[in-house]
């Protein structure tokens, strides 16, 4: 089942050899079965949780999601072509056009830059088409003004649609949970039984805290299971790839990337 915030932090602290109370804001010491004062506490353990769950995501992209809420207009001279993107991509995987009421064509458009694109658009950016086939990023994600994190389409499409954009995503924020109890019963934005890995990047944290050398040894553990993570979360299924050639099914390796 999914983790708490507050079942991570008691996890947390176990390895860490560290009392586990007072555990909520407003409690107090026991002082038989807590006599020593707590060297971490819950808002800096919170912190290296939400800091793991960070490069867990950045490094597996673990948490791919769809965003569909992205409307296209249909072209009008002289209109900006532009269309602002999620703050908390990580990186976009796919993305597709579908024109409003024809839901049954979906057209992928196909990532691009700007400098490759001048050999497509030349100097005209806003020729028109009835479905865009490149698509340009620009800014970056959390951007702003200047700077913000926008998709470009060309051709710019001639009729209304939306955009399916695939892509893999920043975790859920954790906050500091003694200013906001509630967030104890937060579930920790990560796939399903690796929950252990934010575990371990706190852990190393409360350990080079200590300067407890024993920090390397769970450093290189954390790095074994994050290998391991990229390796069974890429898919979710262990079946071989297969495409259609001909009237043969033969198997994506042997006949895709060009090679044929």
């Amino acid at each position: 089942m999914p983790a708490t915030l507050i079942d991570a932090i008691a996890r947390v602290r176990a390895d860490l050899d560290e009392p586990a109370y007072p555990s909520l804001p407003g409690s107090t010491p026991n002082p038989v079965s807590s006599p020593q004062p707590r060297f971490f506490t819950d808002t800096e353990i919170t912190a290296w949780l939400w800091a793991g769950l960070r490069d867990v995501s950045r490094r597996v992209e673990d948490l791919h999601t769809t965003d569909q809420t992205i409307s296209v207009p249909a072209f009008v001279p002289g209109a900006a072509n532009r269309y602002p993107l999620q703050t908390d991509v990580v990186r976009i995987n796919r993305v597709e056009f579908v024109p409003v009421g024809q839901t049954n064509q979906i057209y992928r458009v196909e990532p691009s830059t700007q400098n490759e694109m001048d050999q497509i658009w030349g100097t005209y950016q806003q020729n028109s088409s009835s479905y865009p086939r490149w698509y340009v990023l620009l800014g970056y994600p959390g951007g702003t003004g200047r700077n913000q994190f926008v998709i470009q389409l060309y051709p710019v499409p001639s009729q209304p649609g939306t955009l399916n954009v695939y892509y893999y995503r920043e975790p859920t924020p954790l906050t500091d949970p003694v200013a906001n109890p509630a967030m104890y019963l937060q579930t920790l934005d990560i796939v399903e039984g690796w929950e252990d890995l934010a575990v371990d990047y706190a852990v190393i944290k409360g350990l080079q805290k200590q300067r407890n050398q024993e920090w390397q040894v769970r450093k290189g553990d954390y790095e074994d299971k994050l290998g391991h993570m990229v390796d069974v979360t890429r898919r979710y299924h262990d079946q071989q790839s297969y495409i259609s050639y001909g009237t043969n099914m033969l198997p994506s390796w042997l006949v895709g990337g060009g090679e044929w």
